[in-house]
């Protein structure tokens, strides 16, 4: 996306992005650079080395090492005022020998362990309102609370929304222990369901997608992401700006002109919903041309007669008509990427992850690594090693964890109570029918925010009726700040941020493509206020539950040192390391020896041994021939169909600023975000609305104004960004997160989920629909 027509420039390893803000005491010291960051103020001094501690950002869940210089205040205490990137660290940097650095995000973990809007202090519901109380009164009355709901209504009644938390033991406590079996997870069901959910199917498995071996590539499509923005880790922005120069060719699709497609050698402004076309005739380019790896195809893959049935006739001239791109384009991407294959990879994700016709979008997609033999080959797609950690319940506790959730109800994947999706996965959307229904009563939640992160409005309900939060029970959330769900909630328990509490990370992707490691840190500073780490609430709830003997630790760092053992670790050994070691090699082509995903021995073209019953239900829904293997389906045939009265396609996304809104509550984030977008000098400080200027002209719509979004559910007001940089019909939510339901409800900014119906949802994944139908109009206006 083309956030500036008149940017100033900097440049990183090549890449070009508008200065953000200048630096602050706060901590956060950097200018962001196209999703990365530098340290305006250097790398830390030998003088500062005595006073340094160490941390992992967790704000994006990836674990960046992070550097954290101490000084000591007028009170004798010692207060963390600055945080630099580790060298050479597995998340934080490309790789040994490379600098490590922070995002936005992580350069304001000093600014959010003092923010003063964070909650201060346990509360609990007395006589309707929140009542500030002690630790252990908290306690007592969240167990009392449990027991009595168990009595009245059972475990099977209570839904736990476990997000991101770094606890490791919120599940234990509600599922093994407490025996709820309703656990909606993240991220399936809310970011990436249709993608991960068919990867997994097909063989390749969920992440996968998403995993470029970047060090050995040649070719590299970015298919509905922003690796340079919304990245996992510095490693995958810094890594995919070496293979450009390396030489390899970077080719992003995508309705938005995004900081990826910035720095790639072709941008393809997909219409939004055709991914399925462009895939299905870039496979017939291949296999018309004989590109595909035929072995791979003889001996690993099931169903290709079925996929060489889809692909005929889908010729790059067919996919232009529908995809709104040239055909000779089409052509000679395909030609590339075939060419190049197998050091030729896709990474993908929320792009073809979020609308119920994107399901066989994402097919068609994944479809092109079983064709091409890329998976985990060098270049391709990359299955990272992790490093094994011990279980701390067999190492440091003596009594067995029972499953005491076994046997009972699960509402969320039993086909029988008619909630679940067609694959048995959870389906948040249906979470406020089931309270209607009475068969939920009660939500427990950490790290995660149902109602901003892919629900609806009957969450909340209007100024006429009551949401789901309203009629529920008991609900209990664990949170660092004030949301309008911790507003609602009977207990609000204020957890410690990362700063101040240990951490630990195991393997998987990252700066090291054959090498697996783990990366962990004690806490830099005490926890402020009177905040807990999320182990410490957890083992506090679990303790006055009853449950003693299964909560023996006196730390989180015990329990951490626990699960290292095996590794022959601690946490000291970490920070003596600066927060990571290299465990040990792994090679590739892992599915010779242990298979694909869930253990099936092919890669699967067509599900018909799998999914024939799923299929044909989602047939008698849709009303139109839905089969089990590769297929054109056009956009409206399950999701939105777009029309005179909603004629354009609202899309979301991140940006390098924001995950989930996590840090919305934090002022240099909120600067940050406005300056990127040329507004800083407005007197707003919400998210952004990206439109066309052909459809913002059509509706008397200029940059700047404020606009509302409209959709047949809902609807809700923030500021156009006005660019060519955005495929025209399309709009952009950008990031999503804010506004009612968020951290800063009453805040400038847009809750775009609130636009979502119930109904709306992939129905073989559970994937809530984000692409809607909508109205854009000038607030105040008529046009």
């Amino acid at each position: 996306m083309s956030k500036s027509t008149s940017e100033t420039e900097n440049t990183q390893g090549g890449l070009t992005r508008r200065t953000l803000l200048k630096t602050s005491a706060a901590g956060a010291l950097a200018a962001g650079i196209g999703g990365t960051a530098v340290q305006t103020s250097g790398a830390a001094t030998d003088e500062q080395s005595e006073n340094t501690a160490y941390g992992n950002c967790w704000q994006c869940h990836k674990l960046c090492g992070m550097e954290v210089t101490l000084e000591e205040n007028s009170e004798g205490t010692e207060v963390a005022t600055e945080v630099h990137g580790i060298d050479g660290h597995p998340r934080g940097s490309a790789g040994e020998g490379t600098k490590g650095t922070l995002c936005p995000k992580g350069l304001s973990q000093v600014e959010k362990a003092y923010s003063p809007k964070r909650i201060k202090e346990p509360y609990v519901r007395k006589d309707g309102e929140l009542t500030a109380v002690s630790w252990d009164e908290a306690f007592e009355y969240a167990a009392d609370k449990l027991e009595t709901f168990k009595e009245e209504h059972g475990a099977e009644s209570l839904v736990e929304f476990h997000g991101w938390g770094t606890a490791g033991t919120f599940s234990t406590l509600f599922g093994n222990l407490y025996g709820c079996p309703n656990s909606v997870p993240h991220p399936t069901p809310t970011c990436f369901g249709s993608m991960a959910v068919t990867g997994t199917l097909m063989g390749l498995g969920g992440g996968n997608i998403r995993w470029v071996d970047y060090e050995n590539t040649e070719y590299v499509l970015v298919w509905g992401r922003d690796v340079l923005e919304t990245f996992a880790g510095q490693w995958e922005a810094k890594q995919l700006l070496k293979a450009r120069e390396r030489g390899a060719t970077i080719v992003t699709i995508d309705p938005v002109y995004t900081e990826t497609a910035k720095k790639s050698d072709k941008w393809l402004p997909i219409k939004p919903r055709t991914d399925g076309a462009l895939a299905l005739a870039i496979a017939n380019v291949i296999i018309e041309e004989e590109l595909y790896d035929a072995e791979f195809v003889e001996n690993y893959t099931h169903g290709f007669d079925a996929y060489k049935e889809a692909v005929e006739g889908k010729t790059p001239e067919w996919a232009a008509e529908k995809t709104g791109l040239d055909a000779e384009v089409i052509r000679e991407v395909a030609l590339g990427f075939g060419r190049a294959a197998p050091n030729a990879g896709i990474t993908s994700w929320t792009g073809l992850g979020q609308s119920a016709d994107h399901q066989k979008g994402a097919q068609n997609l994944v479809a092109l690594t079983g064709l091409v033999g890329n998976i985990d080959r060098p270049g391709g797609q990359r299955w990272f090693g992790s490093a094994g950690l011990s279980n701390p319940f067999e190492v440091g506790c003596e009594a067995e964890l029972p499953n005491n959730a076994e046997g009972n109800q699960c509402y969320l994947t039993d086909p029988e109570a008619g909630y679940a999706s067609l694959t048995k996965k959870p389906v948040q959307n249906n979470v406020p029918e089931m309270v209607d229904n009475g068969d939920v009563n009660g939500m427990v939640y950490y790290y995660r925010n149902p109602v901003t992160d892919g629900a609806t409005q009957e969450w909340l309900g209007t100024d006429e009726t009551d949401g789901a939060l309203d009629k529920m029970d008991l609900v209990i959330g664990i949170d660092a700040f004030w949301s309008e769900t911790t507003k609602k909630a009977d207990v609000v328990f204020p957890e410690s941020s990362q700063l101040e509490k240990p951490m630990l990370g195991s393997g998987g992707y990252g700066a090291y493509n054959t090498e697996a490691w783990v990366t962990g840190s004690k806490a830099a500073i005490d926890p402020q206020w009177n905040t807990k780490p999320g182990f410490d609430i957890i083992q506090g709830l679990g303790r006055a539950m009853g449950y003693d003997d299964y909560f023996v630790w006196d730390s989180k760092e015990e329990y951490i040192n626990d699960q290292l053992s095996g590794l022959d670790l601690t946490l000291d050994d970490l920070e003596d390391e600066d927060t990571y070691v290299l465990t040990g090699e792994y090679g590739y082509e892992k599915w010779k020896k242990g298979g694909f995903a869930q253990g099936a021995d092919t890669f699967w073209f067509d599900l018909d041994k799998k999914l024939t019953g799923a299929y044909e239900k989602l047939s008698e829904q849709a009303g139109a021939e839905i089969g089990t293997g590769p297929q054109w389906v056009p956009p409206g045939t399950i999701g939105d169909e777009l029309s005179e009265e909603y004629p354009l396609e609202m899309l979301d996304a991140r940006t390098v600023e924001f995950s989930h809104g996590g840090d919305q509550a934090l002022t240099k984030p909120l600067e940050q975000l406005a300056e990127s977008y040329d507004h800083e000098h407005a007197d707003y400080r919400g998210n952004y609305l990206v439109m066309h200027t052909e459809d913002a002209a059509a509706r008397d719509i200029e940059d700047g104004d404020m606009v509302t979004i409209s959709s047949d559910h809902g609807e809700a007001e923030l500021m156009a960004f006005v660019t060519e940089g955005i495929r025209p019909g399309a709009v952009s939510v950008e990031p999503y997160g804010f506004g009612r339901g968020s951290i800063q409800p009453d805040e400038d900014g847009a809750n775009n989920m609130l636009l979502n119906s119930p109904d709306q949802i992939d129905p073989i994944s559970g994937e809530i629909d984000r692409h809607i139908a909508i109205s854009v109009t000038k607030s105040g206006g008529e046009n």
